[in-house]
């Protein structure tokens, strides 16, 4: 069953390009679909230029949303979470909730 969870980061310093290769390629191994997301604007982290280019515009201090929807959700966003310890310090996460398939909506 798909599932849904999202964590609220505060980031401490600018993501470097190897920072970003490494969200790219865990999120496109997963079997699901992670998004950033931070002032308005969301990226999904498989596509690499639209993710190089929001994460260069994320300057510090700035709160970055990690949302994460599939299976075994929790697993991934630690992840991401342990790829970023440098840059990043989590603020909050927000527990999992199950997916209905046909009320999903499309970011």
């Amino acid at each position: 069953m798909k599932e849904i969870i999202s964590t609220n980061l505060l980031v401490q310093n600018k993501f470097t390009m190897k920072k970003m290769l490494e969200i790219h390629q865990a999120s496109k191994h997963f079997n699901g679909t992670t998004y950033l997301y931070s002032k308005h604007k969301a990226v999904d982290a498989s596509n690499l230029s639209k993710l190089v280019s929001f994460l260069l515009t994320v300057k510090p201090q700035t709160t970055l949303k990690i949302i994460v929807e599939g299976n075994e959700v929790q697993d991934h966003l630690e992840k991401i979470k342990e790829m970023c310890t440098s840059h990043i310090s989590v603020l909050r996460m927000t527990e999992k909730r199950f997916i209905n398939s046909s009320e999903t909506i499309q970011i």
